[in-house]
């Protein structure tokens, strides 16, 4: 489900108007994505505060009330999880306060955009910005504090308009390479499904797709900590050339160091970057719109070909799958890539528009 579809949802099921196939549909949401039920409490304790408003009520009186709502909203204190979304780069007030944001809007209606400049600044100072990267593509943005971000096919990222007085906060569900401008007094962290990464200067890569495996911290130059959300004790400091390696806890997928974690299991792992020039470092590859594979399974490396090349890959059975495959892609065509593939690991492919059908050669 979209951003979008969510507070379409939400703002539905605030004004009584949604049917019970959306009503389900927002159920299994929240039921796949406990940390967003938080935001409908936080809607339904302010839905019961704020009454649909007298059209005749003056325009003071509007502006204190969504000035008050406004004040519940941003000390309410519940946790954001970006959720995704294939939409261009477009503005939203914080996600984490989304649910909200659309009662504001429900209540208030056009006189919202009327009221006294002093409610609309107050909202201009929360708005979060969202890029999504297709597949196919990657792009790069400057952050407000001069920090650089390139961010890789298939991701979502989140930042805002203006970064608070303490912090400087980002939120990714992809890939990203990050030079961030060095501010002792302002850290620099960027949150993701598992994991926290505290920076104050310094250049890294995180990798953090929904689907893959594990997610991966790559520190090339400076210092940075590492917070794992289910263990928020546990801090682990990332030196240059060092890669941690975590489990990811959306694919449920455990296939590192086990850590015990009273209940939930978080793996994790640091390891040495190989001693390589700059640009023979395959995590960071991408950047030159390069893919480089060191005995991996043929699933993973079929993930980075379809966010590249925009396309959809369907094995025929598992076996394929796992099969431990080495190699360098570059600037070859999609055909090209997979004939070289087939040249490691013997395989027949079928092209259907930008679906890929693999098969066993015994098929």
């Amino acid at each position: 489900m979209g951003k979008s579809r969510f507070i379409e949802l939400m703002a539905k099921s605030i004004g009584k108007t949604a049917t019970e196939k959306e009503l389900a549909e927002l159920e299994v949401f929240l039921d796949q994505f406990p940390e967003y039920r938080k935001m409908q409490k936080v809607t339904d304790a302010l839905k019961s505060d704020l009454k649909q408003p007298d059209p005749t009520a003056k325009q003071k009186d509007l502006s204190e009330r969504i000035e008050e709502l406004w004040y519940k909203i941003k000390n309410s204190g519940e946790s954001s999880v970006p959720f995704g979304g294939k939409s261009k780069v477009r503005s939203l007030v914080n996600w984490q306060w989304a649910a909200a944001a659309v009662l504001i809007f429900t209540i208030s209606g056009v006189f919202f955009y009327t009221s006294r400049p002093r409610s609309v600044n107050q909202l201009t100072k929360a708005v979060i910005h969202h890029i999504y990267v297709p597949y196919g593509k990657t792009t790069g943005i400057v952050m407000p504090d001069g920090t650089k971000v390139k961010l890789n096919a298939g991701s979502s990222f989140f930042y805002p308009e203006t970064f608070s007085k303490a912090t400087r906060e980002v939120s990714l569900e992809g890939e990203a390479f990050f030079e961030v401008t060095k501010n002792a007094k302002k850290p620099f962290l960027v949150h993701t499904s598992t994991l926290t990464i505290k920076v104050l200067g310094t250049v890294f890569n995180v990798k953090a797709y929904r689907n893959d495996k594990n997610i991966e911290t790559t520190l090339l130059t400076g210092k940075v900590q590492v917070e794992l959300k289910n263990e928020t004790e546990k801090n682990i400091i990332l030196l240059p050339n060092e890669k941690l390696i975590v489990a990811n806890s959306l694919s449920r997928t455990i296939n590192a160091s086990a850590v015990n974690t009273g209940g939930a299991k978080i793996d994790y792992k640091v390891t040495a970057l190989p001693q390589v020039k700059t640009e023979g470092i395959k995590e960071t590859a991408w950047l030159d719109n390069r893919i480089v594979f060191t005995n991996e399974s043929f699933e993973e490396v079929a993930k980075q070909i379809e966010r590249k090349y925009n396309v959809q890959m369907i094995f025929d059975e598992q076996s394929l799958k796992n099969e431990q495959i080495s190699g360098v892609l570059e600037n070859e065509s999609l055909e090209q890539a997979l004939q070289i593939i087939k040249m490691i690991t013997p395989f027949k492919f079928r092209i259907d528009g930008r679906i890929i059908y693999l098969t066993h050669t015994g098929t």
